[in-house]
């Protein structure tokens, strides 16, 4: 019967996409250096029954799993020393991580409210007991097996949810202001976007590499409207000089090639500082 499922699936066009507050967390810790994993491989794809690393899940709770969706990620241990790509400070352990998820899922924080059981390792190098932390819908502490990473599940009727945009537990962790790790996250969308406009980018279904070229006929019309709408949210934000950054960057795109801003935002990394300079500099330079 798993083995049909996935034979199924295939011949459907194999098609797969992450719910939307799960696929929220994985972008965010992705991020910031982590790696993250959603669909799961062909044990996964062919176990009996399908659970939620599949896209055909028999294991929906509180309601049945909607096909074609992914309701599960795993976070994997970052490797000793490791930073993060987003503040250059040290990545959080899987412990630290999990301890903040289980707090802000137990205390009421919408951005984890998705979630319907976690699967973690309060300590080291499976030095003590692995647990699953369970909501459903009342919470519940029971043993697990499933080592050496973090496994999220998610729950039915999130499947397209905002509620996990902005959240960020390793912000979290640090103590930083939701506010502005939202804004700072805003510009990290930006130049993601514009970096697979221009570079291409693998096409979900196949795995196989798509030109620029062809990823902008196929794209480009609800592309730039989504750029364009994210830069405008950026503006009067509490970035140093960004207000005004942002604005000349908005009244310039008229003038100023798409590319260059792209580039701008490219040469950036992963510092907001450095993405204010960029885009300062280019907004001063004549078109």
């Amino acid at each position: 019967m798993a083995r049909s499922d996935r034979l199924r699936w295939v011949a459907a066009g194999s098609p797969f996409r992450l719910m939307t507050p799960a696929r929220d967390l994985r972008d965010t810790l992705r991020r910031h250096g982590y790696t993250v994993y959603d669909i799961g491989n062909q044990s996964h794809l062919e176990h009996d029954p399908p659970e939620d690393h599949t896209p055909y899940s028999a294991t929906g709770y509180p309601g049945k799993a909607k096909y074609g969706i992914g309701y599960a990620v795993d976070v994997m241990p970052p490797p000793s020393g490791a930073r993060s790509k987003v503040d250059g400070q040290p990545l959080p352990s899987l412990q630290q991580l999990g301890a903040q998820l289980l707090a802000d899922r137990n205390g009421g924080v919408g951005g984890i409210s998705w979630l319907k059981y976690m699967n973690w390792e309060p300590q080291r190098d499976n030095g003590g007991t692995c647990y699953q932390e369970s909501w459903r819908p009342l919470y519940v502490r029971r043993t697990s097996t499933d080592r050496g990473h973090i496994h999220m599940s998610g729950l039915t009727g999130f499947e397209s949810s905002t509620t996990g945009a902005g959240y960020d537990p390793v912000s979290r962790i640090r103590g930083e202001d939701d506010m502005d790790k939202a804004e700072r996250d805003a510009l990290f969308e930006v130049r993601d976007n514009l970096r697979r406009w221009f570079g291409g980018m693998k096409d979900t279904a196949t795995g196989a590499a798509l030109s620029p070229t062809i990823w902008r006929i196929r794209d480009e019309q609800e592309f730039q409207p989504k750029v364009l709408a994210a830069l405008s949210t950026l503006t009067g934000k509490d970035f140093t000089d960004e207000d005004a950054i942002i604005k000349g960057v908005l009244g310039g795109l008229g003038t100023k090639p798409a590319a260059d801003v792209a580039q701008a935002l490219v040469a950036a990394g992963q510092n907001p500082s450095d993405l204010a300079a960029e885009l300062a500099k280019l907004a001063k330079t004549p078109s």
